[in-house]
């Protein structure tokens, strides 16, 4: 199995696309869903390559953050990409502060210097995971002195000595770090 085939399968296993059926921002299509799940499989793996423990934690992050919703993904309004935010939903990303799957935050410059913003961050899935990544890793090691599963707690602004979301985001990692996909083996011929 390829990196991007295991990513896709624990992002569908994690985040079912079906979750979001009913809501506002659903898939018009499960195969849409899954080629849509595809496209974030692809920026993960191009960010951790064959690292399985470093998309396992991205698909953490997916998952809890948003469960890879479309909006959060693709925006509703390609004039002004942005989460559903309309009546009961009015806080969904952060306000508005956060975007992409990883609902990350526009800050600093990426790996080539240019300014992050929240635009360039909702259009471009491998920058969303580049910045995501590095959020996390400056977590893990700024928390260190807390118990494992509040080192994600960084992921907030600060390190947090106490449970949270946080708790969920790493026992996602740890789980999905060993995580098979079963493999339906064909059935043999009579």
């Amino acid at each position: 199995m390829t990196p991007a085939e295991w990513t896709l399968a624990a992002l569908l296993f994690v985040a079912p696309p079906g979750r979001h059926e009913k809501a506002p921002w659903a898939d018009p299509s499960p195969e849409y869903a899954v080629a849509r799940y595809q496209k974030i499989a692809d920026a993960i793996v191009s960010r951790c390559g064959e690292d399985r423990s470093c998309a396992a934690l991205l698909v953490s992050i997916a998952a809890n953050e948003s469960l890879a919703a479309r909006d959060a993904d693709e925006g509703m309004n390609t004039n002004a990409p942005a989460c559903y935010r309309k009546g009961k939903y009015a806080t969904r990303c952060d306000g508005g502060l956060s975007v992409s799957v990883f609902q990350v935050r526009a800050f600093g410059v990426d790996e080539h210097g240019q300014r992050i913003t929240l635009r360039r961050l909702h259009t471009d899935r491998n920058l969303a995971a580049w910045q995501a990544l590095r959020v996390a890793r400056s977590s893990l090691a700024r928390c260190k002195h807390l118990k494992p599963e509040r080192r994600l707690s960084g992921l907030s602004g600060s390190c947090i000595d106490r449970d949270g979301p946080w708790n969920r985001h790493y026992r996602t990692w740890i789980r999905l770090r060993s995580w098979e996909p079963k493999v339906e083996k064909p059935e043999a011929d009579s």
